[in-house]
Parts: C-alpha cells; structure tokens; sequence
C-alpha cells in the first residue's frame, strides 16, 4: 500500500495528526543548543540539523511519542534565496537532506505495519512573495526544485507546503515537487496549508473561496490552514473551505493568537482549551488532518490524540461551480443569466490606444484600459499584447505582473505563441483561461497548450480548427469539438467544465455561396454542442458574423444573431455593447430581413441582397432620424414612444413645447407612467434586455428633471421626513425616484437609501433621522414579500411607524390581506407619486386614515408630551446571552496597511458622497445625460487622477490605531480599565463586584439616554458583573494632504483645492470603515459577511461604529478619554481645544459588537 492509500484508508476511521511547533520546542532547549552551532548566524534554525541533530532528534522523539502520525522536517526555509540572507545558499541541499534524514531516522524508531509515522517534508514561503515582484516564478522553482530533491533523497514521504501567502508562490512549489518527484521518479504526495490573517486573507489578499478555486485543478492530497491566527479565527475559513473543497481539509493551527508578553511571543492556549476548539474542526466535511502550528507542545498533541481519535472524519462534500479567479475573488465560467462578458479592449491588434501604450512602454497607462472595463461590467479582460514585428515577451511580463497584482478580474491571456501564454501563467497567482488551443498545426502544439493549461490550472478556450482548416458546417464543428474534448480530458486530464468552445461565425456578408449557411452552422453548432456537452460553455466572437457589411447596418445583425446564440445556449460573449439594439427598436420587418439572411431563408443568397438594399439608406439606430409615423403622432403618443426608445435628445424639446398644451403633472403622473408600464411588460416577456430598460428609466428622471420647476409645488416650513428605499434584492428604482422628487417638491425631506435596501438600512436610518414614515417600493412580485417579510420583522420588535408601500406589483388586496394583519402601525398604499403626497400630508397633521380617496383634511399640529425617564432600575437591558468576543491583543496597535492594501482604501469610499455632497456635482438642474456625461468626462477623470497622484506623490498616509480595552457598564457609563485586566480565557475574566473594581478604572465614558423607550445609553450594551470589551478607533488620511491642499489654495486653483479636500475626507471615512471591518474580523463577529478586509461591507453586519458628535453619542468632549487610550499624538493626530481632531481628514469611533447595538438619536 502507497503512502497516498495508507492515509486515504486511514482518515475513513479516525483523524491523522500532524505534530506540534518547532520554534517554541528549540527555545525551551536554548541551554542545550552550543552557541558554536549557530556558526555566528543566530536564527537560522535549519543550520541546526547538521550542527545540533541530537537537539532536533529529541523533538521528534516527544512528538512521536505524544501520537503524531506526521513529522515535519526543519526545513521551513532551507532553500537557496532564504539561505542567501545569511550567506549559506550554496549550502540548502545539505540542510534539507539532513533535516529530512533527521526525521526519517526517528520515525523508524516508532512505525509499526499498523500505525507508520511520516516524514512531513515542511516547504515555508520564503521570505519574498512573486505576486508583488519581490523574485521571478522560474527563480523560485529552481531554488525549490533543488529543495524538494533534497527532500527526497533524505525519505520525505509527504510533501507540506505551509505557511502560503501567495497563491503564486505556491504554483513554484508545487510544480518543483512534481518536478523533483518526476527526476526522481517517485510518486510524493502534495498537502497545502494556507496562512489566513486576521484580515480574513492570505498576505496577498487571497480568501479562502478564492483559494479553493485556485487550487481546485491540482492534483493534490489535501488543502488547509495553519498559523497565522488561532483556532477560533480560523473556524469561519474552515467552514466556508468545507462547503467548497472536494478533498481533505487539514487544520493545524496557533494555540492561540500571539500575546507580546514582556518583550517575547506567547501563545495563550493550553492543551485542553486548544483541544476543546481542535475538536469543532471535525464537525466540517473533510477535515481529516488535526495538529499545531506556533505555541504547541508534544502535551498539545498527545491531549488532542487522547480527545479526538475515537472521532470518525466527515467525508469531503464541498463543491463550487466551475470558475476561474484574480487573487483576489472568483467568477463562474456559466453566469446566471448567460453570458460571460469578455473585456477586449486590452488588445494590441484590436485596440489602437492599448497599442500605442504598449508601444510607448507605458504599462501604467494599460492598466486604466483595464479599469474601464471593470467598471463597464466586464467579468474577465482578454489581455493580447503581440503584434507584427515586435517580442512579445517583454510587454507580456510587465502588462500580466500589473494586471495580476493590481486587477480584481480573472484574466485571459490571449497569445498564438505558447511561450507568451507560459510567460502570462507564471505572473498570474489566479486561475485563468486561456485563449485559445486548436488543432490548425497538429496535435504537437494542440498538447503543448493543453499541458500549460494543465500545469497552470488554467480553464481554456477551444477553436473549432483543425489541420484541415475552420470547421463550418455544423458537423465539422462537432466533429472537431469532440476530438478537443478527447484529447483534452482523457490524453490531458482536463475536465469538460474547464473548457469554453468557440466553434467559429463567418461572415454573411461575402455573398460566397459557401457561407450561406454559416449563421445557421453557428446557431445550431452551439445549440448542438451544448446539448451533447452540456458540461462545456460556448464562446462567440460576434461581429464577425457581419464582418464586410455597411457599418450602420453591421448592429441590426449582430444583434438577431446575438439573441439566437444565447438562446441556443451561449455562455460567454466578447461583445461591444454599444453596438447592440434591444429587440423592441428593431421593427418586425427589419428582424425577418435579418432573419432571413441568418437563416438563409431565400434562394441564390436572395436575402443578401435584401439585406444590403434595406439597409444601405438606414442610419444605425439614429435618434435625430424623423419618420412620417412620428410626425403623425400626438404629442402624447410622441412622449411615451421616446421614453419606450430611451431618446433622452429628442425628449426634452418636446416636453418642453408639450407642457404648454398639457399639464406637467399629467406628463409625468400619466403619460410617462404609462409608457414605463409598457417597458416593464416588454422586458418580463423578453423583449427588452435590461440594459435598454435602464436607458428608459434615465430618460423617464430626465424628463421628470427637466419638468421639475413646472409641477405644483406646497411651500411650508414643515420638516417631515421619509425614509424611502427599493427593497432588499430589486433594482427598479425609476418609482421611488420620482416619489423623490414629487414629495421633494412639495416640501418634505426625503432621505432615499436607493436601491437593494436591506431592513436592518432601513430601521438604522430610521433611528438616525428620526423621521415621520418609511417607504418601500419594489416592482417584482417577489419584492412583496419581500415587504411582507420586512413588516412582520418591524412588529416583532415593536415598531410602529407609518409605512408607504408602492411598487408595480402591489395590489390592494394583498395590503389588505397580508399587509395589515402583519403589522401595527398605518400603512399607505400608494398607487403613485401624488398618493405619496396624500399620504405624507396626512401623518403631517397626525391623521392616519389610511384611505387616501377620500380629500385630506387640515393639518393639525400634534404636541409631543414630555417624557420622563425611568430609573436605571426600571429600564430593560439589552440581552446577555451575547457571547462576549474575545479580542487578539489588549491595548493599542497600530494597523500597518500593504501597498495593495493603500490602493484598496479606494474601495472602500462613497462615490457617491465624494462626488454629489464633497465636490458638489449635484444632478440637480441637470439633465440625466449631462450628467453622466459630467461625470464620465469631468468628475471619474478628476477622481482617477487624484487617486494615482495621492498613491504616486505619496500624499496618501494612511495612520490606523485602535485597540481594545476591558470595560464595566454603570448604568450610563461606560469604565474603562488597564489592559493588564484583559483576559484571555474563561478562567482570567475578572468577575469581582463592580464597586470593588470602579476605583481602578482609567477612563470613564458617559452617554446621554433616549428620550423615548427603550430609553437605551450605548453603556447598556456591556456587562456589569464582569470584565467586558470595547473597542475604540482613531483614524487619519495623513497631514500630507493638508500641506498639499494649502498651496493648492494658495495658487488659487479652488477647483482642484475643493476636490483634493473632499477627497481626502472620504479617505478617512474610508479608513474608518475598514478598521470597522478589522475589529469584525477579530472579535470574531463577522459571519454574515465576507471574510477579508477587501469584502467591502458598509452595512447590515454586527453591532456599530458609533463617532462622537452624532446621535447616539453627541458629546465631542468624549474624544478626550479615547485619545488619552489610543495616543494619537504619537502619529501626528492631535485634539484641539474644541475637541475636534487634526489634521481634518481624521475620525475616531468606538465600536460596540452587542448584535442589538444600533444607531439611534438620543
């Protein structure tokens, strides 16, 4: 039996464990270790194998003997590039070899037939990462390639690369295991353990979904978790491993997070709190392998032998759909709904501006190319840097190492030389596809590409040709797609779901008999293909199925074409959707001529000629184009078919003239209601594709914009506030914006949360504004339920607020019916806009007669009693069933952020803020167009240019420092103690009675209470009977900026200045936000969100950040006692006497992680 079957049989029955640490063992021998034997290179832990053997022999005799299955080798860094540090690369094959030998050695000593142990040949990362440039991949692979035969020749009989931090790096390791093990010729089985901060990735920003990805295509024994963090930390990345991973999951972490304890590393966990926290790994799928990383001992490992080898593993379960990935996150191959939309503007042959970057060496300039396109809603960028006449090699390794680290996208590397493809894989950590593999010259060449793909882990796409030439008819495509198939799954051990067919379109356009047919031969080769191999996508190059023809006529059959493809079942695209016409705007005459032509419907290529005689006076979808029809219509009929064609030109000097002749809110209440109703009916039978629906929809605010000063309008002084969102999962936002805008006019404040709003957005809003009435709107029917769903919830918790409900599926019945009975307060049911009016003039005077037919009566003011509020006594406590986190570190730290890291702050701010409310470029008196035009010549070009001169300049500094602190609730304060008092586990909170601790307190923070029930303080969020945890924050974007922007201002340019301020404010925000994210992730309160700091989550997660000054917390003078805790100062962040922070792109926060914590107005 191999190695491989012993532990594939062995983990059916019980668990096999890997032992404990090597670091913390040699330090508790430091008195036995000659200071000879470190050969003046103290550190360099692997020197020991050859000059301290009998030291190293003694740890793994312990470990043995505690029951470990797996022994790893002291050799975490004996490879070349790492050595070199210490001046001794020349010497890594011996110090493997003997480490390896070491093990072997010791190991005999215990193995019996039943029960042999197992040299754990343990490959570290190094100390430079390849992602971020640091080494070349072929310089990795040669230094552990050398290693790994080391390993081999000293008995390894496992190989472990731990410890990884850079998906790419991992790729070199494990090709130079199989490579060694090829010269070799054995056969050693490959484990990986992945290291998982705090931040919730690997050091380079890989979560554990996306590593799954990665790594899903190799041939390896098992994937899992070590070091980094500790049990507790790493449970949520085991889970989310197990729902995804299909083999075993091993687990080997810290006893614990690392504790600084008088200037030495200590890790908290004893063996029966490490055990107890071990032992819930085995309740996932596929954990089949347990042992320690940093802090464990031999008594760690026999206390989780003794616990948990009785314990049958769950066999592996988890599955994903077929993917590839960026370092940074994933994306499905077959997309719901199809398709895969391929950016192809990185192209040098396509594209003449990526082109002359190329040229001109400007790889920088490339990567805006590539952000356009993510912004555009690409889901992958073909990238293609060859042209005629120059070497490919030197622009594909810049443009791909860029692409790599600084693009969230998967990436296609597009090349028809295999050397460029290989160059592309061996900077790409991600998993890729690519383009493309053939058979035009062979099989030789067709196996070379398969084998990169192989190597690499990479999805392909696949060309029907082959050594005859482009397959055209339906049987040639099918015929050359199977033997693709073939080779590639059974000679390559490729899987069917990696591959993505593009079985080729010519042209209709050549009037060559031969090609008649060849829109047919793509149409139904896909449909074909996919019914036959529905496990593989299909791919479609579109245009050139109109390659030849009138470029005004080229959009109409591109798109019939389009639409017929991804009936037949295409998966993917490389589309330019600019040159796309929604069904509706093509007439039915002008589909069946397209239609006849794609489906060779007329004789002697008939249909050709009427194709080119249509169409050689048709200007593509030419809005300025009139037609008698139009002339001949109302101006009624002419509103509603301009909003139908999403002509935002023609509509606004129509309205204009129209609203004259008809009254404003007729325009918009009647006619343009209508006309979207009309949208709507199209796009639910599949008419309209969304994206010509949303063009009506800016249309409809355009004209709704424009008309705005000419509709009734109330004015009063009264602030009565709506809260209005679109609810959870729908986009329709076209209603509740012109509710918006309606009751905006009519002098009420509406605060529109958008679209997507979640409950938990909703109440929290509610609690910060304390505003009059909530609304939810939603078009689809599921969006009912939705508010059903939302209303039921709002009881439950005691909330009776009036509510509006509008939205195009919503029928008085089902208000009545359902609505009603499901909760306490009024609810409005408003049919339109102007209801919308009715209703809010109503709990304006306090009325809440829910029947809005009736006319309205006077406002009347309401006096609002006086509100006592109960004693402390009195007043109910928030739950304490609350499991209370417990936190990494106590104390301050500060929160060092990597280049990348610095770059993805930018993600973390409000677009919206930042330009609507920082650099005012309000939509107001605008045009919807104009706007967006603004926006996409004046304001994104601003923005992107700040951001590269904040990142290049440097101005960008971001200063981080929070920390967690033991704290006591009294009643409306909060005492803070000395983070010595800080526990690390059940046994060490402190429990003595509060008025015996209350003296010792460093830092008292004391809160206002509501006025109203449940009367709530933010210190009632804490325990009182024992030692509790809060967290405090202070960020800044750095003094640099406020340099920077003074000679802006000096030099008069207030455009700039106004812009460079704003900016760096929302950097702060953001700062904030992503330290939020960090505490999330410590105190273990993250679950219902992504698991990595680049997870952006600026709403709906557990507990709240709440900032002096606001609702909750008004007092500014509060900032005192967090800065005599987080000491700012020392960063350059200073209080003045007002209490306000410098410099002013800063903020401070505490963060409370009670579940219950919300934000409200006191």
């Amino acid at each position: 039996m191999t190695t491989k079957q012993y532990i594939l049989e062995t983990i059916k029955k019980r668990p096999l464990f890997i032992d404990g640490a090597m670091g913390t063992q040699l330090q508790q021998r430091d008195d036995e270790i000659p200071k000879e034997a470190w050969e003046g290179k103290e550190g360099c832990n692997e020197l020991l194998n050859v000059t301290a053997p009998d030291v190293l022999s003694d740890i793994f005799h312990a470990y043995l003997t505690a029951g470990a299955d797996f022994i790893t080798t002291n050799t975490f860094g004996s490879f070349s590039w790492v050595l070199d540090e210490y001046q001794i690369g020349h010497r890594a094959y011996e110090l493997t070899k003997a480490g390896a030998e070491l093990v072997k050695k010791e190991c005999a000593k215990f193995s019996t037939p039943t029960h042999p142990r197992f040299v754990l040949g343990s490959i570290g990362p190094g100390t430079k990462l390849p992602s971020l440039g640091h080494i070349t991949y072929d310089e990795m692979f040669k230094g552990y390639t050398e290693f790994c035969l080391a390993l081999i020749d000293g008995g390894v009989d496992i190989f472990l690369i731990e410890t990884a931090q850079d998906p790419l790096q991992i790729k070199a390791a494990l090709h130079a295991c199989q490579e060694a093990s090829r010269q070799r010729e054995v056969e050693i089985p490959i484990m990986i353990s992945v290291t998982i901060e705090l931040s919730g990735t690997m050091l380079i920003g890989t979560d554990a979904a996306t590593i799954a990805t990665i790594l899903e295509p190799f041939d390896i024994l098992s994937l899992g978790f070590n070091c980094g963090t500790g049990p507790e930390q790493v449970l949520k990345h085991v889970k989310t491993l197990s729902e995804l991973w299909h083999k075993p999951i091993s687990v080997h972490a810290n006893a614990g997070l690392p504790q600084n304890r008088g200037g030495y590393t200590y890790y908290p966990m004893g063996p029966d709190e490490f055990v107890a926290q071990q032992e819930k790994f085995l309740a996932y799928d596929g954990v089949s392998f347990l042992g320690g990383c940093c802090g464990t001992t031999p008594q760690h490992i026999r206390a989780l032998v003794n616990k948990v080898s009785d314990i049958t593993p769950k066999v592996a379960s988890g599955s994903h759909p077929t993917s590839i990935a960026s370092l940074f996150n994933t994306v499905t191959l077959m997309q719901e709904p199809a398709p895969l939309l391929m950016g192809e503007r990185s192209n040098a042959t396509g594209s003449k501006a990526f082109r002359e970057l190329i040229l001109a060496e400007d790889y920088e300039g490339t990567l805006s190319v590539a952000q356009q396109q993510v912004r555009a809603g690409a889901h992958v960028l073909d990238v293609n840097v060859g042209f005629a006449g120059r070497d490919e090699t030197k622009d594909m390794n810049a443009v791909m190492a860029m692409y790599a680290q600084k693009i969230a996208l998967p990436l296609m590397p597009d090349s028809t030389q295999t050397t460029g493809l290989e160059i592309a894989l061996k900077q790409i950590g991600g998993k890729p596809i690519l383009n493309s593999v053939n058979l035009e010259d062979g099989e030789p060449k067709f196996d070379d590409v398969c084998r990169l793909a192989k190597k690499y882990g990479a999805s392909l796409v696949c060309l029907t040709i082959d050594e005859v030439g482009m397959a055209k008819s339906i049987e040639e495509k099918l015929k050359v797609a199977d033997r693709i198939i073939d080779l590639a799954t059974n000679r390559h051990g490729i899987k069917k779901e990696d591959l993505v067919f593009d079985v080729l379109t010519f042209t209709l356009g050549s009037g060559d008999a031969e090609y008649f047919e060849a829109g047919i031969n793509t149409i139904e080769g896909i449909r074909r293909l996919r019914a036959k191999h529905p496990e593989v996508g299909a791919v479609l190059g579109l245009s050139n199925i109109s390659f030849g023809l009138d470029k005004d006529a080229r959009p109409y059959l591109n798109s019939m074409f389009l639409h017929h493809c991804v009936q037949a079942g295409l998966t993917s695209v490389i589309i330019n959707v600019k040159h796309i016409i929604p069904l509706n705007k093509i007439s039915k005459e002008e589909q069946e001529i397209c239609d006849n032509l794609i489906f060779n419907r007329k004789p002697n290529g008939q249909a050709l000629f009427d194709f080119i005689e249509h169409f050689s006076t048709k200007e593509a979808v030419d809005n300025d184009a009139v037609d008698e029809a139009y002339l001949a219509m109302s101006d009624e009929e002419k509103i509603a078919k301009l909003l139908m064609d999403g002509d935002k030109d023609r509509m606004i000097p129509l309205v204009e003239e129209a609203r004259l002749k008809i009254a404003p809110e007729k325009i918009v209440n009647e006619i343009l209601i209508d006309a979207m109703k009309v949208v709507g009916e199209l796009f639910g039978s599949g008419q309209m594709q969304l994206p010509f629906v949303l063009q009506s929809a800016e249309t409809m605010k355009k004209t709704v914009d424009h008309l705005n000063p000419y509709l009734p309008k109330v004015d009063k002084a009264v602030d009565t506030t709506l809260v209005l969102g679109t609810v959870k999962g729908d986009v329709h936002d076209v209603g509740k914006n012109l509710v918006d805008i309606i009751l905006s006019n009519n002098g009420y404040k509406v605060i529109n949360l958008g679209i997507k709003v979640e409950l938990e957005r909703f109440l929290e809003t509610l609690k910060e504004s304390n505003a009059s009435a909530l609304g939810m709107s939603g078009l689809l029917v599921k969006s009912t339920q939705v508010m059903l769903e939302n209303l039921k919830t709002m009881k439950e918790n005691g909330i009776k607020i009036p509510i509006l409900l509008g939205g195009a599926a919503l029928t008085r019945a089902f208000i009545d019916d359902f609505c009603r009975p499901s909760y306490d307060g009024p609810i409005f049911y408003c049919k339109d806009a102007f209801d919308g009016v009715t209703a809010m003039s109503r709990i304006e005077a306090g009325n809440f007669d829910t029947n809005l037919h009736p006319d309205a009566p006077e406002i009347e003011r309401v006096e609002k009693k006086e509100i006592i509020i109960p004693p402390f006594a009195e007043l109910k406590m928030p739950s304490r069933e609350v499991k209370v986190p417990t936190p990494p570190f106590w104390g301050r730290r500060e929160m060092k952020l990597t280049r990348q890291q610095i770059e993805m702050v930018f993600e973390w701010i409000n677009h919206r803020i930042l330009f609507k409310s920082r650099w005012g470029y309000s939509s107001k008196g605008m045009t919807k167009e104009a706007y967006e035009k603004q926006l996409d010549e004046v304001v994104w070009p601003a923005y992107e240019r700040l951001k590269a001169q904040f990142l290049d300049e440097k101005l960008f500094e971001p200063t981080i420092v929070y920390g967690y602190w033991p704290c006591r609730s009294d009643d409306a304060s909060l005492l803070i103690f000395d983070e010595s008092e800080g526990y690390f586990s059940e046994s060490e909170i402190n429990r003595e009675p509060l008025e015996r601790v209350m003296g010792r307190a460093k830092e008292i923070f004391t809160f206002p209470r509501q006025s109203k029930q449940p009367h709530r303080a933010l210190s009632d969020f804490f325990h009182k009977e024992r030692h509790d945890v809060i967290a405090l924050t202070c960020v800044s974007a750095g003094s640099k900026l406020s340099d920077a922007e003074r000679l802006i201002y000096d030099k008069g340019n207030y455009t700039e200045y106004y812009q460079f301020h704003g900016l760096g404010v929302e950097l702060a925000e953001a700062l904030a936000e992503i330290v939020h994210k960090q505490i999330r992730l410590d105190l273990n309160v993250a679950d219902n969100e992504g698991g990595s700091l680049a997870d952006v989550q600026m709403n709906k997660y557990q507990g709240s950040r709440y900032s002096f000054g606001y609702a909750a917390c008004p007092d500014l003078e509060l900032n005192r006692p967090l800065f005599n805790l987080l000491k700012p100062e020392e960063f350059g962040i200073e209080l003045s006497e007002t209490f306000q922070i410098h410099p002013e792109q800063s903020t401070s926060a505490l963060v409370v992680y009670h579940p219950n914590a919300t934000y409200y107005n006191v």
